[in-house]
């Protein structure tokens, strides 16, 4: 069974999973409702499905190999941007955020080998293909996690900086 297959047909099992791994991520994850810790997993899920089950040209695989896009799209937002920015505003580390995709790898990795009992030599490839996917994703959360930390950061600073401006101004002129 291909691996896209394997993740549209297992999608439950592999959203069980992180669900389960999203749990042990205290404490952001202790008040959060199963829809808020599976957030856009199962999103990324059909991106990285769809990217497997893409054939793609050796100049294709170059490219993606180091990490850039084929395309720039940079005005539509991910399910990978958007989850980095939901697991900043919930409160989850960037070390947990990053550990949510170590698990997902893990998982799947696991779930697949244990459903084909042996893994091909063609298997190879398509481990490749998934890593790339999920360092593409875990990439994006990482800028968008930053990104929506240095906005709440600016926020802050410019509420202190209203709200102390007139108590400074008396002390200045007194």
């Amino acid at each position: 069974m291909l691996l896209s297959e394997f993740i549209n047909s297992n999608r439950e099992s592999i959203l069980v999973e992180w669900e389960a791994f999203a749990r042990t991520c205290k404490p952001a994850s202790a008040t959060m409702d199963i829809e808020a810790l599976r957030d856009h997993a199962d999103e990324m899920l059909t991106v990285i499905a769809a990217d497997l089950a893409t054939p793609q040209s050796s100049h294709e695989q170059t490219v993606k190999s180091k990490g850039a896009q084929l395309e720039d799209d940079s005005t539509s937002t991910t399910a990978a941007a958007e989850h980095g920015a939901d697991r900043a505003g919930s409160g989850f580390t960037v070390e947990q955020m990053v550990s949510e995709y170590r698990a997902l790898r893990a998982s799947v990795v696991r779930l697949w080998m244990e459903a084909k009992g042996s893994a091909d030599p063609e298997d190879l490839e398509e481990m490749t293909r998934f890593n790339e996917a999920i360092d593409q994703a875990l990439a994006e959360s990482v800028f968008h996690y930053t990104q929506e930390l240095e906005n709440s950061k600016e926020m802050f600073l410019a509420i202190l900086g209203h709200d102390l401006r007139t108590p400074l101004s008396a002390v200045f002129t007194s």
